[in-house]
C-alpha cells in the first residue's frame, strides 16, 4: 500500500473509532449512555466507558486541581490525564460515578445549576423530543422562532429535510435566544402540538440528593457551568457574570463547598469572559479546543479533548 494510502486510511479510521488519548490530557465527557439519537456524538455506553477507563491505567489520572497547579509549576507528567464531565446529567451521578470508583479514578462534574433547581430536561433536550414528535413540523417551529427573535432568524428558511440537518438548525437559532426567550419558545411549541413538558429519565439532569452524595466523595470535584448554560460571549458583561456567579453561589449552597472550576458552555469564550471567571474566584477554567495542553497554556484557558463512543486509547 502506497504512503497516500495509508494516510488515507488513517484518517478513515480516525473518523471511526477516534483519536488516541494522549497524555498531558483534559478529558470532556457529558453522558455515559445508550443514545438513540445523539447528533453531538457526546454518549459514551457504559461498556465503551468501562473499556476507556481501563485503557487509562497507563497514564497518571489526576485531579483536574491538582493536573493544573503541576501544569503552572512546568512539573505535569507527560501521561497525566484527567477527566472532566459537563452538564450535570443524571447518568454522571448513577453510571459514571461508580465506575470511576471501581477504577480509584478522580473526575470533576461541571454542572448546570438552573436544570437541576427547576428538575427539567436541558434545553437542548427539550427540543430534541418536540422534534421527534410524530406532529413536529419544521416550518411551523422556524415560525415561531421568528416571533421570538427577527433579528437571529432573518433570512432562514425551513428548506432542509434531512432530519439531523434540520435539528442542527433549529438548535443554532434557538441556542441564540434569551434563556427566557427560548423557555416560552419550548413551551409554546409544545402547546401548540399538544405535548406534555416530561423529564425522561433517560435524559434528566441529576438531582439535589445525587449531586450532594456525588460532591461527597473525596475522589470527585464539582465545578461551575453556569446558571442556564449560555454562549457566554452573546451576553452582556453584567449578564455573563449573573450566569458564572449565581450558578456556582447555588452549586455552593447545596454541597457546603467552594466551587473553584470553571468549564466554558459550548467551549464559548473570549477574553472579556475569561476575565469574568477570574475575578470570581475560580482558580481554573475549561474550553472546548480539541487538544492536548501545552506547556504555555493559560490555566483560564486549557483545552480539553472530546472523547466519543469508540478510542483508541493507546499511547
Amino acid at each position: 500500500m502506497s504512503a497516500t494510502l495509508i494516510r488515507i486510511a488513517k484518517r478513515f479510521a480516525r473518523r471511526i473509532i477516534g483519536r488516541p488519548i494522549l497524555g498531558r490530557s483534559i478529558l470532556i465527557y457529558h453522558r455515559v449512555a445508550q443514545a438513540d439519537f445523539d447528533p453531538w456524538n457526546i454518549a459514551v455506553s457504559p461498556n465503551e466507558f468501562e473499556r476507556q477507563l481501563a485503557s487509562l491505567r497507563s497514564k497518571v489520572v489526576l485531579p483536574l486541581r491538582e493536573f493544573v497547579t503541576l501544569h503552572t509549576r512546568k512539573r505535569l507528567p507527560r501521561n497525566a490525564v484527567a477527566i472532566t464531565f459537563d452538564d450535570g446529567y443524571a447518568c454522571n451521578a448513577l453510571v459514571a460515578a461508580p465506575m470511576l470508583e471501581s477504577f480509584n479514578y478522580p473526575a470533576t462534574f461541571f454542572v448546570v445549576s438552573d436544570p437541576i433547581a427547576r428538575g427539567e430536561e436541558f434545553w437542548w433536550d427539550q427540543l430534541e423530543f418536540i422534534f421527534h414528535a410524530p406532529d413536529f413540523n419544521y416550518e411551523r417551529a422556524v415560525d415561531l422562532l421568528n416571533i421570538y427573535s427577527t433579528k437571529v432568524n432573518q433570512g432562514i428558511r425551513p428548506e432542509s429535510t434531512i432530519p439531523i440537518v434540520a435539528f442542527f438548525s433549529l438548535w443554532r437559532l434557538a441556542r441564540c435566544l434569551s434563556t427566557e426567550q427560548r423557555r416560552r419558545y419550548l413551551d409554546e411549541l409544545r402547546q401548540c402540538m399538544g405535548l406534555e413538558k416530561l423529564t425522561r429519565p433517560t435524559h434528566r439532569p441529576m438531582t439535589e440528593a445525587e449531586l450532594r452524595a456525588l460532591a461527597a466523595n473525596p475522589l470527585f470535584e464539582i465545578g461551575g457551568h453556569t446558571a442556564n448554560h449560555p454562549s457566554l460571549p452573546m451576553l452582556d458583561p453584567a449578564e455573563q457574570e449573573r450566569e458564572i456567579v449565581s450558578g456556582s453561589r447555588f452549586l455552593e449552597t447545596k454541597v457546603g463547598k467552594p466551587i473553584r472550576s470553571f468549564s466554558y458552555p459550548f467551549g464559548d469564550w473570549g477574553q472579556l469572559t475569561r476575565d469574568i471567571v477570574m475575578a470570581a474566584g475560580f482558580e481554573c477554567a475549561l474550553t472546548a479546543a480539541h487538544r492536548r495542553v501545552r506547556s504555555d497554556d493559560n490555566p483560564f484557558e486549557l483545552p480539553r479533548r472530546q472523547i466519543v463512543n469508540r478510542n483508541a486509547v493507546t499511547l
